[in-house]
């Protein structure tokens, strides 16, 4: 079953390009592969398969074919009659979870963020828009140029954010999509006084140009 990529960092983003700013948010990626002859039938978190009787991710499974199963299948036939297989990435949160951990006694919710089509790759962001957005995905906070102001307004947290945002584009020329990821400093923080130092050097991907720039704050 298809993982997610890794999401680089602000630092690696295509600055002076167009792109759409998603909200990221705080909980677990879930995959949940669906094929034109069986529908959903295949299940997973970000780095195993599950099923619905799993204790902590079993009760996303539900959740996301509730919510989604009937919508996506109609759209996967009727834009995309010729492909045979797709997998969906969605977040799985609750009130209270943060950086993947999660309270048992809250109420879950599952939100679609992206969309493997079979030997095409994620759908871009433009398209995933126009032919998924009356679903339930994530709010989009900024769609404009990429650049120095943009990133530091997410730092900052100018938009009231819980954890930050997921920026993705076109390379140009390349017709590919990029995707980067800023989170506020806030989030950082938070993550530095829960979990140590160390954890926050990991998940900042031990970029030295990020662990400085942190410093600075």
């Amino acid at each position: 079953m298809k993982h997610y990529p890794s999401i680089e960092y602000w630092n690696k983003g295509l600055l002076g390009a167009d792109c759409i700013a998603f909200d990221k948010l705080d909980g677990s990626s879930m995959r949940f592969e669906w094929n034109n002859k069986r529908g959903f039938y295949k299940f997973g978190t970000k780095n195993v398969m599950i099923n619905n009787k799993d204790s902590q991710f079993g009760e996303g499974i539900g959740i996301f074919l509730d919510k989604y199963g009937y919508d996506l299948e109609n759209i996967f036939l009727s834009e995309y009659k010729k492909v045979i297989n797709f997998v969906v990435f969605a977040e799985f949160f609750g009130e209270n979870s943060f950086a993947g951990q999660h309270v048992d006694t809250d109420k879950k919710n599952i939100v679609i963020f992206d969309i493997s089509q079979y030997k095409r790759g994620l759908i871009d962001p433009y398209e995933f828009i126009d032919n998924f957005g009356h679903l339930d995905i994530p709010d989009i906070i900024y769609q404009g140029i990429y650049s120095k102001d943009f990133i530091n307004n997410v730092k900052q947290n100018k938009y009231n954010l819980d954890e930050g945002v997921v920026v993705k584009g076109i390379i140009p020329n390349r017709s590919e999509p990029w995707m980067v990821k800023v989170k506020t400093n806030l989030w950082l923080q938070k993550v530095k006084e829960k979990f140590g130092e160390k954890y926050l050097i990991s998940e900042l991907n031990n970029d030295k140009e990020l662990i400085k720039n942190y410093e600075q704050i």
